[in-house]
């Protein structure tokens, strides 16, 4: 008994809808991929490295698809290959010197094209190097005593901080005093030292070589650390410089996770 006309078109419409599923699903395979690898160089003095970056870590991969290699010191620089496995590096550390070797490999890293974020003490990092603050996007020598201050939001339509509020505040942090910005940065954030009255810029962008580097002077210790909007910057900064997030602020597809950051 042949098929009727009508049982034909109910098969194809069900063999359409099944092909368009089995595509769909393979576009969503695809738009997941694997998560972006990155590596911490932390480790120095004056900060508790070791309750601060598994505090960071954790928070950021509850937001964004990444995972997190963590070096507590300078050891791994001394391959000039070091950077090829990992997809972002990320810098938040207090060493004031690395041999020429290190900083000469890291700064290959990022002008090569590595994308990278600078958090914090890093700034103040291998002090005798200018290449580095060329690499920064900023030059700072020392900072105000820890205190609290508001931040003003200084691009509210850069990806990066349009979600970000306009008059943030930390309970605490310190404030690094801008010397000198680079002549590639564009400044996101900036505060009004309550100690010296003095305006400082805290966050920017840079392009350093073929790389975007999102840096920022926040987030020296837990009191910062621990406020989700601050995650949110390092989330969405780190996004940025690996050209995953859009024009609004969003994650690029594949790249958010429905993660609650912990407290």
């Amino acid at each position: 008994m042949n098929p009727s006309p009508i049982c034909l078109r109910l098969l194809t419409v069900l063999l359409r809808g099944v092909l368009l599923l089995v595509l769909l699903a393979r576009g969503a395979d695809a738009a997941e991929g694997p998560p972006l690898k990155a590596l911490v160089i932390s480790g120095g003095c004056c900060h508790d490295y070791k309750k601060l970056l598994p505090h960071l870590t954790t928070n950021i991969s509850a937001m964004v698809k990444v995972t997190f290699e963590v070096k507590y010191d300078l050891e791994i620089l001394d391959n000039e290959k070091f950077a090829e496995p990992f997809d972002v590096l990320i810098f938040d550390q207090c060493q004031e010197e690395g041999t020429a070797m290190q900083v000469r490999n890291a700064l290959a890293a990022v002008r090569a094209g590595k994308p990278t974020v600078m958090i914090h003490c890093a700034l103040h990092a291998f002090k005798s190097s200018s290449d580095w603050r060329d690499c920064c996007g900023m030059t700072s020598k020392v900072h105000d005593p820890f205190q609290a201050f508001d931040t003003e939001k200084l691009d509210s339509a850069h990806p990066i901080t349009k979600s970000f509020p306009e008059d943030w505040k930390t309970a605490g942090d310190e404030l690094y005093q801008t010397i000198k910005m680079g002549e590639h940065s564009h400044p996101l954030l900036k505060v009004k030292s309550p100690h010296s009255g003095k305006e400082h810029i805290v966050c920017w962008t840079n392009t350093y070589g073929k790389a975007r580097v999102f840096a920022t002077t926040l987030g020296h210790d837990m009191k910062t650390a621990s406020d989700p909007r601050y995650q949110r910057l390092l989330a969405n900064g780190l996004l940025w410089a690996c050209g995953k997030l859009d024009a609004q602020g969003q994650a690029a597809a594949g790249y958010a996770v429905s993660g609650q950051p912990e407290k």
